[in-house]
């Protein structure tokens, strides 16, 4: 059988990645216990698309993502209400590198870097008391202009983390179920999946009022030290079109230190390092909770005959899937922030805005596996919300993503 030129691989490598790709099929598309094959490596590329314009308070109501600051005279009555509208976005690429020490062990390094970061504060006003010298309340340009002869600009919107990186993670996953033949009749897998994150994330700049830093606690995606335990269950009498999946995990917020704003940029807004010292910790709360999810073959595709498994139909058949559809739902408990100054009131008063509460997500995924027509990569399209059902001292995100994942053998 002669090859076309576009594929004529050599031969060694063809048959190294065909063998691995045989072995990947009867675990493509396990959900929390996929592993890859020995000696095998797989690089997925991914950028997300997150939006976000409110967050849930300590009843569960959806509220503004910055708190409202009332503004009173120095000595006297209010003069108004600031009520920050803001909305933000990001935009994430995520380059990871998966890499299978043995069948059922593989290590992972994933690279997350933030192309951009918008935060639009759209500060709204709401009148105070009425001011005798005026013979009417504060309107917000009144408010504006008495702040800026006080050296305080309005904020604006603030673009900013153009190629920067989060937080580094380093992975393992473990499928510990491969040593018990008897799961492995009836479809079952168990994994321990274990994480570290790498500081090397950039924290905000503490004078910005609107600024966002890229670390695992200022993006609130994931803990910094993360320990999960997966059950997936295909199901073999019905040609493995359905995989369900379970997941219990628990993820540790490890302390940081931050710089306390000295009211630079904004001396009425951020000027807390006088009575909050120059430097504050924050311990952020740790993570923990389950994950349920569900994967459906939607067409398995025609099993071509390629260079991948050396021109036999058969093998292909044995790849995964063409289009798969996979539904997730997790529930995730965060435990209550500590923060240390010099102020007990200044700690209180950040500590409010982290108090325990808890996450609903939802995550929808199309896989697009193009193994089984000789092209070696899975195309891939996410859809993840915290919006669809309410929680209770989060961030209510949407994001978006599309991926590409790449399998490789080289020896």
């Amino acid at each position: 059988m002669r090859r076309p030129l576009a594929l004529a691989l050599p031969l060694s490598y063809a048959a190294t990645l065909a063998a691995a790709l045989l072995l990947f099929a009867g675990s493509a598309r396990a959900q929390f216990t996929e592993t890859l094959p020995k000696e095998t490596w797989m690089l997925e590329v991914a950028h997300n698309h997150t939006w976000l314009n409110s967050a849930y308070d300590n009843k569960g109501r959806r509220t503004e993502l910055l708190e409202r600051m009332e503004r009173y005279d120095p000595g006297g009555g209010l003069q108004g209400i600031i009520i920050p509208k803001a909305a933000a976005e990001y935009d994430v690429t995520v380059l990871q590198l998966r890499y299978g020490i043995l069948d059922n062990l593989t290590v992972v390094l994933g690279i997350p870097i933030v192309a951009r970061t918008t935060v639009v504060p759209d500060m709204q006003w709401i009148e105070g008391d009425y001011q005798w010298p005026l013979g009417r309340s504060f309107s917000e340009d009144d408010f504006w202009q008495w702040a800026s002869s006080m050296g305080q600009p309005k904020p604006g919107r603030w673009e900013g983390n153009k190629g920067v990186l989060s937080d580094i993670i380093l992975g393992t996953r473990y499928r510990f179920s491969d040593h018990l033949p008897q799961l492995q009749k009836v479809g079952v897998g168990i994994a321990l999946t274990a994480y570290y994150a790498l500081p090397t994330g950039a924290k905000k700049d503490p004078e910005q009022l609107t600024a966002s830093g890229t670390t695992s606690w200022e993006l609130h995606f994931q803990g910094d030290l993360g320990f999960h335990l997966g059950v997936d269950k295909t199901f073999l009498s019905i040609d493995k079109r359905i995989t369900l999946g379970l997941e219990v995990f628990y993820e540790a917020m490890l302390p940081h230190k931050y710089d306390t704003p000295r009211g630079i940029v904004n001396p009425l807004l951020l000027n807390f390092a006088p009575y909050a010292g120059d430097t504050y910790r924050i311990d952020p709360g740790d993570f923990m909770g389950a994950s349920v999810a569900a994967s459906f073959v939607l067409w398995k595709g025609p099993a071509k005959a390629t260079w991948i498994t050396k021109g036999n139909a058969a093998k292909a058949a044995k790849l995964p899937p063409m289009l798969t559809f996979s539904l997730q739902y997790t529930f995730t408990y965060l435990g209550q922030s500590d923060w240390t100054s010099d102020s007990d009131l200044w700690d209180w008063t950040n500590e409010k805005a982290w108090r325990p509460g808890y996450k609903n997500t939802l995550t929808f995924q199309l896989m697009l596996s193009l193994l089984r027509v000789g092209v070696p990569a899975q195309v891939f399209f996410r859809y993840r919300s915290l919006s669809i059902i309410p929680g209770k001292n989060c961030r209510s995100v949407d994001a978006i993503a599309a991926g590409i994942r790449v399998p490789m053998k080289f020896w």
